[in-house]
């Protein structure tokens, strides 16, 4: 049985329905856009921070005929609740859809919105209590693509990147863009701590993709009154902070304690880390109301 539903152009389909044309763009080219989502319960967590993003992609893309948000919007809500799962990993893609062959975008399209839900595992807790680690990938990206803080189905740099961190038996590979500079891991944000405050890659120098769950952090930070600020990072920054944390959608924050042979602080999750993360969960409790935490 699987635990796999669909949602295609609004209409809920199991695994075995859920299908696409082979001419479908973002099948053919990578031409389109998607999002994952998080929900506890039946409530999604910060809806809005990810379809605003989403809306931005489309303008970028000049993707015309996407349905509107707040069609999308009711699709989601309408496609978790059916499946019902405790808690719930969900991808919404929406591509440009079906239309003239070719790499121009002239022409009339019907574009597609797939939303995929799966019932989700939450990560071991000792991710949260102990913390990850993580590589430098081997390669560079270039921060002035069109496409560097979109979140587009063109994701093979994020896919060398895992199998980099894969194969040195890690939980994440962390990408330096031509400059050097950090980046972002191949599914996550990186937010150091620093002087007693938080720092992260500055989006503009470093061209990382702004996170949601990041962005989350760092309002909870100014509300605990917690420096944040934006900077131009390399590697070094990695062995000089006193802590860091990697954060998305699924992971949400996790203790990052250790890059490459080099621990990150004293190799254990720190103070202001284990702070954020309490404070995510106490407002994920909040928001989603009637979801708790496993018991540690």
């Amino acid at each position: 049985m699987s635990d796999i539903l669909f949602s295609i152009n609004g209409r809920i389909r199991p695994e075995a329905e859920a299908l696409i044309p082979a001419h479908d763009r973002g099948f053919l080219y990578g031409d389109g856009l998607f999002e994952t989502l998080h929900a506890y319960g039946p409530h999604l967590f910060r809806l809005d921070l990810h379809l605003e993003r989403l809306e931005r992609g489309l303008a970028r893309l000049s993707i015309r005929n996407a349905p509107p948000l707040k069609t999308l919007e009711r699709w989601l809500k309408e496609v978790v609740h059916q499946a019902g799962y405790a808690e719930a990993n969900l991808r919404l893609t929406v591509t440009r859809g079906t239309g003239p062959r070719g790499p121009s975008t002239r022409g009339e399209f019907k574009t597609t919105a797939v939303i995929m839900v799966t019932d989700f595992h939450r990560r071991p807790e000792s991710d949260y209590t102990k913390g990850v680690a993580a590589v430098v990938a081997g390669f560079r990206r270039m921060e002035s693509s069109v496409t560097a803080s979109l979140k587009t189905l063109n994701y093979i740099e994020q896919i060398l990147a895992r199998q980099e961190a894969d194969a040195a038996g890690v939980d994440e590979a962390l990408l330096l863009n031509s400059a050097g500079l950090l980046c972002e891991g191949s599914a996550s944000n990186l937010t150091l701590v620093r002087d007693d405050g938080l720092v992260v890659p500055d989006p503009a120098m470093s061209g990382c993709l702004p996170g949601t769950v990041q962005l989350v952090a760092l309002e909870l930070a100014q509300k605990l009154k917690i420096p944040v600020c934006q900077a131009a990072l390399g590697p070094f920054d990695l062995r000089d902070c006193a802590e860091a944390f990697l954060s998305g959608s699924m992971r949400e924050l996790t203790p990052l304690v250790k890059v490459g042979d080099a621990k990150i602080g004293g190799g254990n999750p720190g103070p202001l880390t284990r702070k954020l993360i309490a404070a995510y969960r106490t407002l994920v409790q909040k928001e989603c109301r009637g979801y708790r935490f496993p018991a540690k």
